[in-house]
């Protein structure tokens, strides 16, 4: 298993961290979050708020029965805490801890599916978990940032206003909830199947 720890803030991100960690699980913990995941867009009606050509599942995934959900709610722990410590942040005017309250939810992304621009209100981080992104064509299916940073393109003409990562299967990232971002239009060969979440402090997020 490999993990990186949040970066530094660097211009290369525009001063945001950003935590990326590539999980190695038992290849069965894939495949068991792929078809739990779409044994319930099948049982239960999905939502396609913000997506195209893509169903939702609720927001309830961490409280699904099942042990791999268990691994799932770890591994973003890990990356809630690790985001806490770089920026100092979890810890209230007294010192101490704030618990941390997470949710999250299904993707699964069909051929020319798509996540429109949004940020996530209400939390202090969100991340997204790639179970499966099938063989992608390249160019397709990226997760992209905007910069935050009013003006940043006209004052430094030739730097690009977006960050893009490349899915891949293991892949865990998260970012502060107030930073843009979209899914550019996905092509591949099967369903691109994701779980995003948001974390927040000490209450529902």
């Amino acid at each position: 298993m490999t993990t990186t720890t949040p970066a530094p803030p660097s211009d290369a991100f525009w001063g945001t961290p950003l935590y990326t960690r590539a999980v190695d699980p038992d290849p069965a913990v894939n495949e068991t979050l792929r078809e739990l995941i779409l044994e319930r867009t099948r049982s239960v009606p999905s939502s396609a708020v913000g997506v195209r050509d893509a169903d939702k599942t609720t927001s309830d995934v961490l409280r699904w029965e099942h042990p791999v959900i268990g691994q799932l709610r770890g591994w973003i722990l890990d990356a809630a805490c690790a985001m806490n410590d770089h920026v100092g942040a979890g810890r209230d005017a007294a010192g101490q801890e704030q618990p941390l309250v997470a949710e999250a939810w299904a993707v699964v992304y069909r051929p020319e599916g798509l996540h429109q621009l949004h940020s996530h209100h209400d939390a202090a981080w969100s991340g997204v978990y790639y179970v499966a992104t099938g063989h992608m064509t390249d160019g397709t299916g990226l997760l992209e940032f905007v910069d935050p940073r009013p003006g940043a393109a006209a004052r430094e003409p030739g730097r690009s206003p977006l960050h893009t990562l490349t899915p891949a299967p293991g892949l865990l990232i998260a970012f502060p909830a107030w930073l843009r971002h979209w899914v550019t239009p996905y092509q591949g060969d099967a369903e691109r199947i994701v779980i995003a979440f948001n974390v927040g402090f000490g209450r529902h997020v």
